[in-house]
């Protein structure tokens, strides 16, 4: 069931489509936000240069190294041990690489909308369902959507961080493997989570169009539990009373409600504690496990 489903769906028009689209997405995003910071270093550079400052200099490296670290506490996040590993990544890397996560369920949702709803809307599903058991199929279909989607990630992942080295000479040959590795470890495991829940959404109804509608409506009500739980702040919870948190945030047990979300647990994806990153895996794959396990019980009841 794997290995012909992710051959009918390499064959289609679709997966092409998508990956021009993803290809196209992460290009322009590297343009602008790589041009922004070229602009920015160009100005930054003229003024050293123009209050006789030598740019090489480790006082000053150290001072934009702090400036840098102070703009990804506001923007990222305000992780000390995070923010310390962050800043061996280009910044036009780690920006073009969280808004390409940003997005990645919607291309989850575009990709898989119909795997399931496209064979029960003609009820040709029942073709199929006579050869294989229905827990079967979904998997097979499931797992398919993994293999094409980890190949799209792989090629936008690798576009990224060799357009991110071939604008940054310091970013070193060891870092590009290293965070080639975290990057397509980190995206990976999202994207599980989001594929699972697309296969959920497609076995719910009996249109491409309704799941889709469906999944887009899923996903913004993942996000949108996830930032009202990030309002708030935990009881009791330590919060830098110098961040934008402590001014906007007050303190709530609403503030819970974030962890009823897969979305909240992404940004550990990212981070260099194996156990935090090992956690936020475990949590994305055990959201799968529900998508799925939820998506099979209504297989089982549906009368095909």
């Amino acid at each position: 069931m794997w290995k012909g489903e992710t051959v009918r769906a390499t064959r289609s028009g679709r997966v092409l489509a998508l990956l021009i689209l993803f290809v196209m997405f992460v290009s322009l995003t590297l343009a602008v936000v790589g041009f922004v910071t070229r602009q920015l270093n160009a100005t930054v550079d003229k003024q050293l240069q123009s209050a006789g400052v030598d740019a090489g200099d480790e006082r000053m490296k150290e001072q934009l190294n702090q400036g840098k670290r102070q703009m990804l506490s506001v923007v990222i996040t305000d992780d000390e041990e995070m923010l310390e590993s962050l800043l061996t990544l280009p910044v036009v890397l780690l920006f073009v690489f969280k808004l390409t996560l940003r997005f990645v369920p919607l291309f989850v949702a575009l990709m898989g909308f119909d795997q399931l709803a496209g064979e029960l809307g003609p009820k040709s599903i029942r073709f199929l369902v006579v050869r294989l058991k229905r827990n079967t199929l979904i998997l097979g279909k499931f797992a398919s959507q993994v293999t094409i989607f980890s190949g799209l990630l792989f090629v936008c992942t690798l576009l990224m961080v060799l357009v991110a080295k071939a604008l940054n000479a310091d970013f070193a040959a060891k870092d590009v493997v290293l965070w080639t590795g975290r990057l397509l470890a980190a995206s990976f495991v999202l994207a599980l989570a989001y594929l699972a829940l697309t296969t959920l959404c497609s076995a719910l109804v009996r249109s491409g169009a309704v799941s889709l509608l469906l999944n887009i409506m899923v996903l913004f009500g993942i996000w949108a539990l996830a930032f009202f739980g990030e309002y708030f702040t935990l009881p009791g919870e330590v919060v830098d009373a110098s961040s934008l948190k402590s001014m906007i945030t007050d303190e709530s047990p609403l503030a819970y409600t974030r962890y009823l979300s897969v979305w909240h647990y992404g940004q550990d994806l990212l981070h260099p504690d194996w156990t935090r990153f090992l956690t936020a895996a475990v949590v994305h794959v055990g959201f799968a496990l529900v998508f799925l396990g939820a998506a099979q019980l209504v297989m089982k009841k549906r009368d095909l």
